[in-house]
C-alpha cells in the first residue's frame, strides 16, 4: 500500500500537508513497541482486556523503551510535514499533534494499514 499524504486543517486556520511515515522509517520504533508487547504477555494477549494498572503499566514501559507517544511524535512528525517546507513543529498544539501521529503512524482510517509487529 502507498504512502498517503493528507491536508489537515489547524485550530489557527492554516493548513499543512501530512505523509504517513514509511516503513524503514516507522521500524525501529514498532519492533520496540513489539518487543515490549512479548514482555507483557503475562498480562493477556488481548490488551483491551488489560486491567487499568496493567495499561498504565505498559504504557510506562513503552515510554521508558523510547516507543510511547512521544518518542513517536519526535521520530515522525517533523519529517512528515511536507507542506509548508519551512513549518515549525513547535506550532502545533498537543491535540494537532495527537491528530496528526494517528494519521501518520496508519490508525487513521483514511490511512494505510500499520506493519505488523515483528516475530524477533
Amino acid at each position: 500500500m502507498p504512502v498517503l499524504t493528507k491536508e489537515f486543517e489547524l485550530d489557527d486556520g492554516s493548513k499543512i500537508t501530512v505523509r504517513q511515515a514509511g516503513g524503514l522509517q516507522k521500524l525501529k520504533i514498532e519492533n520496540i513497541q513489539a518487543k515490549v508487547f512479548r514482555d507483557h504477555l503475562h498480562f493477556g494477549l488481548d490488551p483491551t482486556e488489560w486491567t487499568q494498572d496493567q495499561q498504565r503499566e505498559f504504557a510506562d514501559a513503552m515510554d521508558e523503551a523510547g516507543a510511547g507517544m512521544g518518542s513517536q511524535i519526535e521520530a515522525w512528525i517533523p519529517n512528515c510535514i511536507i507542506e509548508p517546507a519551512d513549518f515549525d513543529v513547535e506550532n502545533l498544539t498537543s491535540v494537532e499533534l495527537r491528530m496528526i501521529l494517528g494519521f501518520v503512524r496508519g490508525d487513521d482510517p483514511e490511512g494505510a494499514i500499520p506493519l505488523e509487529p515483528s516475530q524477533e
